[in-house]
This record gives C-alpha cells, sequence and structure tokens, in this order.
C-alpha cells in the first residue's frame, strides 16, 4: 500500500507576520553570542578573548560592534599612550596619560625646548650678568697681554708672529719685511742655524703661553659654568612650578618633565664654551634630542574604541617603524613610530577575521605573543632597513589590555586548540552562533530584519506573502520546516533582487512573485542539462514498467548553486556466486561512501534472500550515462529495487523515482537534498513529457524537509504530482514494484523460482 502525503503536509503554509510576541525584537537571535562576549569582558584577567564561531557577515559584525561600544561606556575614558625620549634618543619610553593630556605633555615639552633655546642663547650673547662679563673680560685682558707679550719677544728676536689653527707660527723678518723661501734658501748655513735656533726658543715660549692660556680659560669656563647654571635654574624656577601645577595628578609625565629640563640644563652647561657660534650646532643638537610622541590619542573619547581590523598585516594590527631616506642614507626617530589596531583598540576590543589573519604572514604569531606577554614589541619591526640605518631604534614594549574577538570556523578553531598550545590560553572562550533558529520565537526578528533592510536600502515596502516567501527560503536552507537559517546576506540579496523585479514589473510591493521569481531562478547549466533529456541524449523513461532499471535522483552541488539531476539505475544478474559487481567502482568512478553501502547491500541481500545458502546469482549495477565520480548513499534503495526487479523479473514503475539510503537491516535512512531532488525529477518529466501522474517515493524521516516550488505545490494540491514515503524496503518494493496483479508474497514467490533455476542450471 503506498502512503501518499496530503496536500496540508506538502505546502508550506508558515505565516511569518502572526503570532508575533511583544518582547521579540531584533538581534534576539544573538543573545547567546552576547552572553559570552559579556563574560570576557567582566572577567579582568589575561587570555579571555573570544572565538566567536561563526559566519561573517557586515550585518553580524555591526551588531557585535554596536553591543560592544554600549558596553565600552561602562569602562571611562581611555588613557593617552606616548613615546618619549631623554638623552638618548634610540631608547624611547613609554608614559600612559589621562585622556587628553597627551597633547598638553607634547605642547609643555616643546615650549620647554624653545625656552632652553631662547635662555641659552641670551646668556652666550648678553651682558646683563656682570659676573660673567668679568669673567670674559679678564679672559681677553689675560689673552691680550700674554700674545702682546709673545709678540714683543719675537720682534726682539727679529721674527713677526702669525696665528695658526695650531698655534702660532713665528716667520723671520729681512728689513722689516717677512723673509720668503726663497731668501732663506739663499742665506748660508751658519745664518740658517741661527734663526732656526732663535725659532725654536719662541716656539717654546709660545707653548708655555699657550698652556697658560688654555689654563686661564678652563678655569675661568668652570665658573662660567656655574655662573650658567645659577642662571638656569633662577630663570627655569617659575616653569618648572608652572609644570607641577599643570601636571600635579600625572606624576610620570611630571617627573618626565622635571628631567628632561635637568638633562637639557646639565647638557648645555657641559657643552658650554663661551662663543655661540662654536656651540650653536651642539646646542641645537642636544635640544632636539627630546622628543614626545602621542602614539595613541584618545582626546575627545568618551569610551574604549571598538575597532574591526579589515587587512590585519602586521603593520596594520601591531604598528610600524618607519624610516626616511635621506641621499641614500636610511635614518628614523621617535615621530616615525606608528601605532596598530590593537594599540589604537587598547582598554577597548578588537574584532577579527582568522582567515584575513592567516593570510597576512606571521600576524597571527605577533598577535599570540602580545596576547601571552600582554604587550606590544616592535622588534618585529626590524629588518634590513635597520641593518642600513645607523640610528635604529629600541622603544620600550608598550604594555596592553584589549579584548579580542576572533571570527571563524570550528574547523580551524579545531586545529588551533589541538595543535597550538598557547592558543586555549588566549582564547578562553568560545562562542557559537547557530543559525538554524527556531521560527515561532523570532518572527519579529525576520520581520523587524526586512523592515531594517528595506529602510537602510531605501527599497518599496514588502506584503505579507513577501515576507512570507523569504521565510519559506530561510526555512528551505535550513532544511526543516521548523526552523530558519538566520542569513542576514541572503536576506539582503533577496530583497535588493525582489526589489528590482517588483520595480521592473510595476509594483508598488515586494510579493510573494517577486521573491520566488529570485530564488527559483534556473541556472543556465541547468538548463543545459534540461536540454539534454529533451534531446534524449540523456535517456530517461517515466512512462512505462521496465525490469531492472529504476529511476534515482541525484544532486549536482557547485557550493553556490544545487539542482536535481534524476538518473537510471539498471541492474542484470546472471549465474554466479552472490557478487554484486558496481560498474563505477569497477571503473574507478565510485567513493569511499558510495562502496560503503554497497558492503552493507550485500549484509541486507544476504539476510533478504536466504542467510543460510549461497545467492547462485551475480548482479552487475551500473548508474547509467554518468561518467564522472559518483559519492554517497543516497541511491541504495534504487539500487536494491533494481536487483530484485531484474531477479524476479517483476518491472519497476518507471513514472516514479526514489531516493533513499538503506541499511543491513531493510530500514530506510534520511538523505539529503530532497527538495532539489524532487524539484530536478519535476522539472525533467515537464520537460520530456507532463508531470501530471508522476511521483517521487523518499524516506519518512525526510518528510519535515519538504519546502518546495509553489509550482509543485499547486501540482500536489490538485492531485497531479504526488508524494510517498517509506520506511523500510518493503515499503519501497509496495510503491515501486506491485500494481492489481502482484502482491509482496508474489515478489517473494518469483525470486525463489528464480533461484531455484539458477541452482539446478
Amino acid at each position: 500500500m503506498r502512503r501518499e502525503l496530503t496536500p496540508k503536509e506538502v505546502i508550506y503554509n508558515e505565516d511569518f507576520t502572526s503570532g508575533i510576541g511583544e518582547k521579540e525584537s531584533y538581534g534576539n537571535e544573538y543573545q547567546g553570542v552576547f552572553k559570552k562576549i559579556d563574560e570576557a569582558l567582566s572577567i579582568n584577567k589575561e587570555g579571555f578573548n573570544v572565538y566567536l564561531i561563526d559566519e561573517f557577515s557586515k550585518q553580524k559584525l555591526k551588531d557585535i560592534m554596536v553591543h560592544l561600544e554600549d558596553k565600552m561606556k561602562s569602562r571611562g575614558k581611555p588613557k593617552d599612550i606616548c613615546y618619549v625620549t631623554l638623552e638618548d634618543i634610540r631608547v624611547p619610553k613609554v608614559i600612559f596619560l589621562e585622556n587628553g593630556v597627551g597633547e598638553k605633555l607634547e605642547e609643555t615639552l616643546e615650549y620647554l625646548k624653545s625656552f632652553y633655546y631662547d635662555e641659552i642663547y641670551a646668556f652666550y650673547n648678553s651682558s646683563i650678568n656682570k659676573e660673567k662679563e668679568e669673567i670674559i673680560n679678564d679672559i681677553q685682558k689675560k689673552r691680550n697681554y700674554y700674545i702682546g707679550d709673545l709678540i714683543k719677544s719675537a720682534k726682539e728676536e727679529g721674527f713677526d708672529l702669525k696665528a695658526t689653527s695650531s698655534g702660532f707660527a713665528f716667520i723671520p723678518l729681512v728689513d722689516g719685511e717677512a723673509m720668503t723661501e726663497e731668501e732663506f734658501d739663499d742665506l748660508e748655513e751658519n745664518s740658517k742655524g741661527d734663526i732656526s735656533i732663535k725659532a725654536d726658543k719662541l716656539k717654546e715660549g709660545a707653548e708655555g703661553v699657550l698652556e697658560e692660556l688654555k689654563n686661564i680659560e678652563l678655569d675661568s669656563i668652570e665658573k662660567l659654568k656655574g655662573i650658567l647654571r645659577n642662571y638656569l635654574e633662577n630663570e627655569s624656577a617659575s616653569v618648572k612650578e608652572k609644570i607641577k601645577d599643570n601636571f600635579k595628578d600625572e606624576n610620570e609625565a611630571y617627573n618626565y618633565l622635571i628631567d628632561v629640563c635637568e638633562s637639557l640644563e646639565n647638557l648645555l652647561i657641559d657643552n658650554y664654551t663661551i662663543n655661540f657660534d662654536d656651540d650653536e650646532e651642539k646646542i641645537n643638537e642636544i635640544i632636539s634630542k627630546y622628543v614626545c610622541n602621542i602614539i595613541k590619542n584618545s582626546k575627545g573619547q568618551e569610551a574604549p574604541k571598538v575597532i574591526f581590523e579589515e587587512d590585519p598585516s602586521l603593520n596594520n594590527l601591531l604598528g610600524t617603524i618607519e624610516y626616511e631616506n635621506h641621499n641614500g642614507v636610511y635614518s628614523t626617530d621617535v615621530k616615525l613610530i606608528k601605532s596598530g589596531s590593537l594599540l589604537e583598540a587598547n582598554e577597548g576590543c578588537i574584532i577579527l577575521r582568522l582567515s584575513s589573519l592567516v593570510n597576512n604572514a606571521n600576524s597571527y604569531y605577533y598577535l599570540r605573543r602580545a596576547l601571552l606577554h600582554g604587550k606590544i614589541n616592535y622588534d618585529f619591526n626590524r629588518g634590513y632597513l635597520e641593518v642600513l640605518s645607523l640610528n635604529g631604534l629600541n622603544p620600550d614594549p608598550i604594555p596592553i589590555k584589549v579584548n579580542v574577538i576572533l571570527i571563524g570556523d570550528f574547523e580551524s578553531y579545531d586545529i588551533l586548540y589541538n595543535h597550538d598550545e598557547d592558543f586555549k590560553k588566549i582564547f578562553r572562550i568560545r562562542a557559537e552562533f547557530s543559525n538554524l533558529i527556531g521560527i515561532d520565537e523570532n518572527k519579529k526578528s525576520l520581520v523587524d530584519l526586512v523592515d531594517k533592510v528595506i529602510i537602510d536600502n531605501d527599497l518599496i515596502k514588502i506584503s505579507t506573502s513577501g515576507i512570507n516567501a523569504i521565510g519559506k527560503q530561510l526555512a528551505r536552507k535550513a532544511g526543516t520546516r521548523k526552523k530558519i537559517l538566520w542569513d542576514i546576506d541572503e536576506i539582503e540579496r533577496v530583497l535588493l533582487l525582489g526589489n528590482e523585479e517588483a520595480k521592473n514589473n510595476n509594483k508598488s510591493l515586494i510579493d510573494k512573485d517577486s521573491i520566488e521569481a529570485v530564488v527559483n531562478q534556473c541556472s543556465e547549466i541547468e538548463k543545459d542539462y534540461l536540454e539534454m533529456y529533451e534531446e534524449k541524449k540523456i535517456i530517461l523513461d517515466i512512462e512505462d514498467r521496465i525490469i531492472g532499471s529504476v529511476n534515482g535522483l541525484s544532486v549536482i552541488d557547485f557550493g553556490y548553486m544545487s539542482f536535481g539531476k534524476p538518473m537510471r539505475i539498471t541492474c542484470t544478474c546472471y549465474k554466479g556466486s552472490g557478487k554484486i559487481m558496481d560498474a563505477q567502482r569497477e571503473s574507478n568512478l565510485s567513493g569511499n561512501i558510495h562502496n560503503k553501502s554497497l558492503n552493507i547491500l550485500r549484509g541486507f541481500l544476504s539476510s533478504f534472500f536466504n542467510s543460510y545458502e549461497a545467492l547462485p546469482v551475480d548482479f552487475q549495477l551500473s548508474f547509467e550515462q554518468l561518467y564522472g565520480k559518483i559519492e554517497g548513499d543516497s541511491a541504495s534503495v534504487a539500487e536494491v529495487i533494481a536487483m530484485i526487479s531484474s531477479l524476479s523479473k517483476i518491472p519497476v514503475d518507471q513514472s516514479i523515482a526514489v531516493t533513499g539510503s538503506l541499511n543491513q537491516f531493510g530500514q530506510v535512512q534520511p538523505i539529503g537534498g530532497v527538495n532539489e531532488k524532487i524539484e530536478g525529477f519535476f522539472n525533467v518529466c515537464k520537460k520530456i513529457g507532463t508531470y501530471i501522474g508522476k511521483a517521487v517515493l523518499i524516506p519518512e524521516s525526510n518528510k519535515d524537509e519538504l519546502i518546495l516550488n509553489s509550482e509543485i505545490e499547486e501540482a500536489v494540491r490538485k492531485g497531479e504530482f504526488k508524494i510517498y514515503l517509506m520506511k523500510d524496503i518493503n515499503e519501497a518494493l509496495s510503491t515501486l514494484l506491485l500494481n492489481d496483479t502482484i502482491s509482496l508474497e508474489d515478489i517473494g514467490n518469483k525470486i525463489s523460482e528464480e533461484i531455484k533455476k539458477f541452482k539446478d542450471n
């Protein structure tokens, strides 16, 4: 007896606009994920980052960011982070400051540099300080005296005195004029000797004078340095007091600025040599040592940032130290240190996609290291440019405190968890979003989301039938009549295309027909296959009853699209020892699952016929006109029917196509792609003849997955196309082999007769 589904059981009639509760709202389906994220945010310990198992979408990302930004409000204002330098510009130190104080520190530092330059310039070039002027005048007087005495001694000995870069030169005179080299060469040797002796004696005296002048100058400069120290301390006292007032709540900044003052004063004093022109270059070099780089400026931010890093390259994620090329020489300084998104999100949260992370070389490694040690170290940035540079930087590591949400799939999580010992230490929370959600409790969420997409994209309004058509499509993708697949991207895609379809047909609403025109589009590949059936390039009989031939159902799945493809499964039998030969397997065109199903069939046939006797028959199975690799076990019911038909010589009804998996006990198991398979057979029947009077036989356990297009539902409603159920092989035999003149008992008798013939011959 055939078990036929009624139209009510086949037609999908869910109303997604009725029975909507007030408590439901868009985003309700993500509450489980938000709860896990909130747990991570509330636990103030390292390693409590979240690995979110979910498919990425822009809308989901937006929802997560909105939720996180709301949570960040309770954390208060984030701090500024600055790199500052003292005397060693190659080793910048890190300073954390209250929100907005970084700019204040930078401005104060620049003011200090300008202040000390002006003060040191004034000290060099003004005559306000009498004590300083007296010392300088005394030096000049003593210098004039000693040099004048030296000139006098030289003239008395017949020499002129000339100052040189290394001291003094004594030039012999002739009649009051400097002697030339030619004149000196013309002198007798005795005269030359006398001149040399006198010159040596004068040089000895000059060396003594120079030494004396040097000592006088050194003693005087030390006195001047003391005066300069007092001068700078007095002039800077009010500035330092102002710094204390301005940074009374920022000890790190205050201590740094005072250190800068002391360092500047000491270096400027050490460099002092009286003459500004001689010291100016060194003065500028000293003052330029002190730099503040606000590497993270949080001014104006009321809460820590939530950042999605779309391209987590090393530079984008962690930051970089840039280099400049000056005439072929590479150099850098603290101002060329740039922050990355991980630092920008400090005290807040950063969202990353695992697929993007692993596509950037070394990004995962350095992210893991930063999270393990709680700091960002710029040593990753060292490369060939640092080798070429004479002033590479070695900045202090920057402590970080940031929550990371890493979006990826389950397979990647499994690999990382089991093969990376550090992964479980830094991602202690796993959140999973199941995109299969119940219909009743999420109707309002769906309606709200549809409305949101329409508003955001300025689409025309949608009718109730249009919403129901979208819900039907989502239920079909979920593979069950009880749930829907929460796929925001798919909803947006269907609505955008449905909007165009409605406008092209001059409709004021997106209705059911507009949505169905989008979701039921026939691909060019499917059209090509249908033409092959129509032109009999693929042979399929849908009218007769044929021995050993069954119309099976398969699915061609490209990932981005799939459709059903009917196929003939045939069997012949001949005298043998119970072997099942499969043309696909013999030709290496079958996969492991298909091979397993054949072994299961052997077990089933042994018990079905007679488990105590060897079967004297071999079976030859073939999937006709199938030249690619076959995989799966959904054709095992069809294979058994073909074998029984071939052995019993009872023909199979070709107007009914069948799909189903069989176990060793003859029970029919569920299969995948039931909707595509039914629609594929329906379309082929329509193409090569008529679908009226045709049917499909499916596993009973697939009943709740039936969500067919409206054309098939209408054909079922009219009784023109039927869907039968089976729970075991007997129901399959009853549906496909029996008629008014043949019963199950007749099948058994026929098989026994045929087996006896094989034994006797």
